[in-house]
């Protein structure tokens, strides 16, 4: 899929909740007519009641049906307002799964390249800050500008049904809250949001930094230096936050005094002669005036957050637009699986460096066991990269049963070849759920065999629920070598026939590392392994050595 194709369209996903969200302006609609015929109707009726009280015809005024009225619209304003807040909020919900989903679709096909040129705190500013603040959009902007201007519209209603002379200045009024203050305030709304999320942005990315390099800089003295400057920029932010909330009030204020400067105005130009007969009408459009400020005094917070939706989905977008560096046949025709490698001067150079894996040349036969060796630096997990076809060679190619990489199709390539990474995620869940992910269909039996080949079954004979007990994020709770024995567990019970582990015996004893050596060994059988590894024992008797030297590629 293209980047083009692929860039963020919001417009279009909301368009995919437009029946619930269609469904929420209603209701607020709703909610919003009836608090303005609420107070509309009331003066109607506390006037029209006062003076027929002052009259003759006190006996004879209803006060039943315009009692019940007042009730409904209070009735309907609680019961709109509650409404609203539920489907408007179930329909952006949904919408962030959806949004969240694509994103991280099209983040699994940018990783490592180009992912891995974008830092982390930005990164993460952009997956969870720009991705949170697109929620502004249909909830702060869009629902209360739309409801705004239609309140505005049934205000100039009614001062046309009382007096034409009424409609010129409540226009005036309700027009200048509803569209020149807001212009006035939020003039500048999509760049303040992007110096925002800018600011955002380098501040989370600071963050991440100083905890990462905690220990060192504690250790070197430099933390106070290091916090001082993170403060700083976390000042930043909370001052552009800051001048964002006084423009709302700003902007709320302004719109209040143009509707209190429409009552007066209303007022002023009332008809003195309009006898009692009109005190009920004019009692309602004044009223109705005043009603319009809860429509009206969000409207600048709404263009505000618009802004910062608007800047949020352009951050997103540019992420989004990066190419994938490797690209993968929709389909492709391959031989059966039997796991054969070869390596024909294979190397991979990053771009402006002097580092990768230097061309090598190798053949496997089906079963065999490779063990990769050699210092850091050398190109031992560039090798594990390129044997699942995270990166692509720059020189050479690399067949799996003699057909190259390139020509498989991504299914059929993650179906023959596992790999046990250097940093393995283990989740928030069961021990089971954990090891599922590799085989779904996988029995507890089949599930307790694998532990029991990373000898892992005495650790698991200890915990409490067996394999339900609940892991913590990470692992926590589990030693680092448990937590690698774990995962490595979950990558033997892929149905591949190439198995790619990286440092998977690394914080292992020599014994304990014999064990689990002998252990993966037996679990795979007839499938290939490539074991990557600084330490100097080979995983089994007969498997074949390949040192990888700290020469320039």
């Amino acid at each position: 899929m293209s980047a083009r194709a692929d860039r963020l369209r919001f417009a279009r996903l909301l368009a995919q909740q437009w029946r619930p969200l269609a469904l929420a302006l209603l209701l607020a609609l709703f909610a919003l007519f009836a608090a303005f015929a609420l107070l509309a109707f009331s003066g109607h009726f506390i006037t029209a009641a006062a003076i027929a009280g002052a009259g003759a015809s006190a006996a004879a005024f209803d006060i039943f049906r315009p009692g019940a009225m007042i009730r409904l619209f209070a009735i309907v304003r609680t019961a709109g307002r509650y409404g609203e807040r539920l489907v408007s909020h179930d329909a952006v919900l949904r919408l962030m799964q959806q949004l969240r989903a694509r994103i991280h679709a099209r983040l699994a096909l940018l990783t490592p390249e180009p992912l891995a040129r974008w830092s982390e705190g930005d990164l993460l500013q952009r997956l969870v800050g720009d991705v949170d603040a697109l929620q502004e959009a249909p909830l702060r902007a869009g629902l209360p500008l739309v409801s705004g201007i239609t309140v505005v519209a049934a205000a100039i209603g009614v001062a046309a049904w009382a007096d034409a002379r009424f409609v010129m200045p409540v226009a005036v009024a309700l027009m200048t809250a509803a569209l020149l203050v807001p212009l006035l305030t939020a003039s500048r709304s999509l760049a303040d949001g992007r110096a925002l999320a800018r600011q955002a942005a380098l501040r989370r990315d600071a963050l991440v930094d100083l905890l990462r390099g905690l220990t060192t800089l504690l250790l070197c003295g430099a933390w106070p230096r290091e916090r001082a400057a993170w403060l700083a920029a976390d000042r930043d932010v909370l001052s552009a936050q800051l001048a964002q909330r006084i423009r709302e009030s700003v902007g709320q204020a302004l719109a209040m005094l143009a509707v209190g400067a429409g009552v007066c105005v209303v007022v002023v130009v009332a008809p003195s002669p309009a006898g009692p007969s009109n005190a009920p009408a004019f009692a309602a459009v004044v009223l109705a005036v005043v009603a319009t400020a809860e429509a009206l005094a969000p409207l600048t917070a709404s263009w505000l957050s618009w802004g910062r939706a608007r800047a949020s989905a352009q951050r997103i977008d540019a992420l989004l637009a990066n190419e994938p560096a490797i690209a993968f046949p929709p389909t492709s025709s391959l031989p059966p699986a039997r796991g054969a490698l070869e390596l024909r001067g294979a190397g991979h150079r990053y771009a402006g460096r002097d580092a990768g894996l230097a061309e090598t040349t190798l053949s496997l036969a089906a079963g065999a066991r490779l063990h990769v060796s050699g210092a850091s630096g050398v190109g031992k997990s560039t090798l594990a990269a390129l044997l699942v076809r995270s990166l692509d060679p720059t020189a050479g190619e690399i067949l799996l049963d003699g057909v190259a990489l390139r020509d498989y199709d991504e299914a059929a390539l993650r179906a023959r070849v596992a790999l046990l990474p250097q940093r393995p995620h283990l989740f928030a869940t069961s021990v089971a759920d954990n090891l599922r992910l590799a085989d779904p269909d996988a029995d507890d039996a089949r599930l307790r065999a694998v532990l029991r080949a990373v000898s892992l079954d005495a650790w698991l004979a200890q915990l409490p629920q067996g394999l339900a007990t609940p892991l913590g994020e990470y692992g926590v709770g589990l030693s680092g070598g448990e937590a690698r024995r774990l995962a490595l567990a979950r990558t033997l019970l892929r149905p591949a026939v190439l198995f790619v582990l990286d440092e998977p015996y690394e914080g292992l004893d020599a014994a304990l590392r014999r064990r689990v050596a002998d252990g993966v060994d037996a679990w795979l059988g007839d499938a290939t392994l490539v074991l990557i590894s600084h330490h100097a024992a080979a995983p089994a008797a007969g498997a074949v050595r390949l040192a990888l030297s700290p020469r320039r590629v």
